[in-house]
């Protein structure tokens, strides 16, 4: 293993690949606070349990465990074709803490690893301190001996972007244009440093997120691409809930432009499930202590089908035991006809901790230069 993780100061050459490529590996970091998760996380775990038995199927899955989680409590996780890491966090949502993973055309990947303030920092953070979570990415790119491009001067979660592999980046004006982020900097400067950064060649800006997004509006919960030139759009018909007029600004804002390739954009839109609540019941199971935002019972949740997480060969899919399920099940499996199997996942607890099985995944492209050793697993 390095002693030093490799550095370099420029991604001239490399590219951004679609998440729905083939994958080296899917990095997760186990939930354990109290003042997020409800009944100390145990809940959560078990749906997380049930997201790393499916991906596994798949292809090789990193678990990242804090040192002050028991090995009783995460035992189950033991699993073949799984690799566990301790390192400490201070939360679980690998989307955001991670680096961005790019590849070169020699296949060699690079770890951009971005600033991370908690989606707000002192503006409208979510919890404190952060600087565990925004010390990880080195680490884990460390253990991978993948190389790290640093950008922390640059506050950006992986959850607020998404590309096509050809050049195009979708995110949101309403996450990126937040106090809580790069306010000295104007929109035009942040769509410079993502295209430099990521070897973009066009940002597409989406007006808004998801109502009550607590993430002040991540684009993965909203729209998200299926193939290069087509996007799935979250939707509702429901001219009463805030979220109509937010995803019909969207839809007319996809309609108006082209992606990096001049090409008009298919959009398909998904609806959205009913509207989800953190229950009395829930919000007593959550610990108060002043360090994280308090969730309190009644609170609407940002609840989205377009949260999933793909690889080349299966989306695995939140579920919320509603009526519009089926539906969101329907809609992919008729866009892919089979080339990825689609499987569906209660998700309620992760979402109920504020995000949902795309926040909580984090994709490392696949190269044949790098292999994800298993790690003896600590007892």
């Amino acid at each position: 293993m390095r002693t030093i993780v490799k550095e370099k100061n420029s991604s001239l050459g490399y590219s951004f690949p679609f998440e729905g490529e083939k994958h080296l590996a899917t990095l997760i970091i186990l939930p354990y606070r109290e003042d997020t998760w409800r009944e100390s996380a145990l809940p959560a775990l078990e749906e997380y349990l049930s997201l790393v038995k499916a991906i596994s199927q798949f292809e090789r899955v990193v678990i990242i465990i804090d040192p002050r989680i028991s090995y009783q409590t995460v035992k189950n996780f033991q699993l073949p074709n799984v690799t566990i890491l301790r390192l400490y966090s201070d939360d679980s949502w690998a989307r955001d803490t991670l680096p961005v993973f790019l590849k070169d055309q020699k296949d060699d990947l690079l770890g951009v690893d971005f600033g991370f303030n908690s989606w707000g920092g002192d503006f409208n953070g979510l919890y404190k301190p952060w600087d565990l979570d925004n010390a990880i990415g080195r680490k884990v790119l460390l253990e991978l001996k993948i190389p790290r491009l640093a950008e922390k001067d640059f506050i950006l979660e992986g959850g607020s972007i998404h590309t096509d592999g050809e050049g195009t980046l979708l995110t949101t004006s309403e996450c990126l244009l937040s106090k809580g982020r790069n306010p000295n900097l104007t929109q035009s400067q942040i769509e410079d440093e993502l295209e430099k950064t990521l070897n973009i060649q066009k940002v597409l800006f989406l007006p808004f997120g998801i109502y009550e997004d607590e993430t002040s509006g991540h684009v993965d919960n909203i729209a998200c691409f299926l193939k290069p030139g087509t996007v799935l759009l979250s939707w509702t018909d429901d001219k009463n809930d805030p979220q109509y007029d937010r995803s019909l600004k969207d839809l007319e804002y996809l309609e108006s432009v082209t992606d990096a390739k001049g090409r008009k954009l298919e959009i398909i839109r998904m609806p959205l499930p009913s509207v989800q609540y953190l229950s009395d019941k829930e919000a007593s199971g959550i610990k108060i202590d002043g360090k994280a935002i308090e969730r309190k019972g009644g609170r609407r949740l940002a609840a989205s089908y377009v949260n999933f997480y793909m690889g080349q060969d299966f989306i695995i899919l939140p579920q919320f035991h509603d009526a519009m399920d089926e539906k969101a099940v329907t809609i992919l499996d008729s866009f892919y006809q089979g080339k990825k199997k689609i499987i569906p996942l209660y998700s309620r607890e992760i979402l109920l901790g504020g995000g949902n099985l795309h926040c909580v995944t984090k994709q490392v492209p696949y190269s044949d230069l790098y292999e994800v050793e298993p790690k003896e697993n600590e007892k």
